[in-house]
């Protein structure tokens, strides 16, 4: 009966371990899957550049958007010598999983090829609130009214000068805007 007892505990330990190894590799391998599909998914997410709902291509991250976008409005504001020249209006980036990330590169090319429209951060300038026209800059809408007082002191219309986002093509230069005010009078 010793033996047997002996013999009994022997099995019973035996089991025991057995438990805990099983429950050891369990844990392991939760934990391994876990580990992978953490490092997997963390290096496919990034962002989808829709530009008015057309997808634009993936970016790993908003900074490389971000940065591709500022170096050509940098480029654009020296060659249109305008300060408040903007790229479009209308750009989202959806987060996601990223299918061939574009780099800062890649999406500089991809944004000049699309012909995406300018913007300007401008003024209308209204006369008696009717609009007269738009022209690139609040500063440039307020030289203008300074200097069409100046030519027509004795007309006393209201004029005023309100800052809006616009696109380029719909301004107009301080000559073509001056003549649209001394139009409007006669």
């Amino acid at each position: 009966m010793d033996e047997t007892m002996k013999n009994e505990r022997e099995k019973r330990r035996i089991q025991r371990k057995r438990k805990r190894q099983t429950r050891s590799i369990v844990t392991f391998m939760i934990l391994f899957i876990m580990a992978t599909v953490g490092v997997v998914s963390g290096q496919t997410q990034g962002y989808q550049v829709f530009y008015r709902g057309e997808s634009l291509g993936y970016v790993q991250s908003a900074a490389v958007f971000k940065s591709a976008v500022d170096r050509i409005e940098t480029n654009l504001m020296t060659c249109y010598n305008y300060d408040n020249i903007h790229l479009g209006n209308g750009f989202e980036l959806i987060q996601g999983r990223v299918e061939n990330p574009m780099d800062f590169e890649t999406c500089i090319e991809v944004l000049n090829s699309k012909n995406i429209p300018l913007y300007v951060s401008g003024a209308d300038v209204f006369m008696d609130d009717e609009k007269i026209g738009t022209v690139t800059s609040l500063n440039q809408a307020e030289a203008l009214i300074d200097a069409y007082q100046n030519i027509n002191s004795e007309n006393l219309s209201e004029l005023e000068a309100v800052e809006v986002m616009v696109p380029l093509s719909e301004t107009k230069d301080f000559a073509a805007m001056l003549s649209a005010l001394k139009a409007r009078v006669k």
